[in-house]
């Protein structure tokens, strides 16, 4: 039987965040692909982040990759364990092609959740709504501008620059 954890659907969205972010960081940490500033990645790292997080499918996408990446990794942990213990020759564990191996289940697998989660947009019957007509370009950017979400996502974008800029203030 198995264990119900339906409550961790209720912190799933942060966990996509925190997954997101940390794979982000960690690549601009890696590579210095834009600066050797910590601030740089960081923020950079948060509004990616929280443009990621902004669109339904690609938090979906993360949700339904995260618990197979999570498996993965516990199963390759527990082959190279189990192989360890048998041979006492690490080099021919820790061969390319294990490599290899690794990142084609891991490629499966984004590919799996990607057509799972993106197959709808896809679909030839999605019917697109149009607009209401509504006023001139002033009166829209005015509306745009005034919106809660609009004013949230500023908020945030404030917030990671705070954040970032208060952890690698030195």
């Amino acid at each position: 039987m198995a264990i119900n954890l339906s409550g961790f659907n209720f912190f799933m969205p942060l966990f996509s965040f925190f997954f997101v972010f940390i794979v982000v960081y960690a690549l601009f940490a890696k590579t210095k692909l834009l600066s050797e500033s910590k601030f740089v990645h960081l923020l950079i790292s948060f509004i990616m982040s929280i443009v990621f997080m902004s669109f339904s499918s690609m938090e979906l996408y993360i949700r339904t990759i995260l618990p197979w990446f999570v498996v993965l990794f516990i199963v390759a942990f527990l082959v190279l364990t189990v192989a360890a213990f048998s041979t006492k020759d690490w080099d021919k564990i820790m061969s390319p092609v294990f490599a290899w191996i690794f990142v084609a289940v891991l490629v499966i697998i984004f590919l799996i959740a990607a057509i799972k989660v993106f197959n709808p947009v896809f679909h030839p019957d999605l019917v697109v709504s149009g607009g209401d007509g509504s006023s001139g370009i002033a009166g829209q950017l005015k509306a745009f501008f005034i919106q809660s979400k609009v004013a949230g996502s500023v908020l945030l974008i404030i917030t990671a620059v705070l954040v970032s800029w208060i952890i690698t203030k030195k």
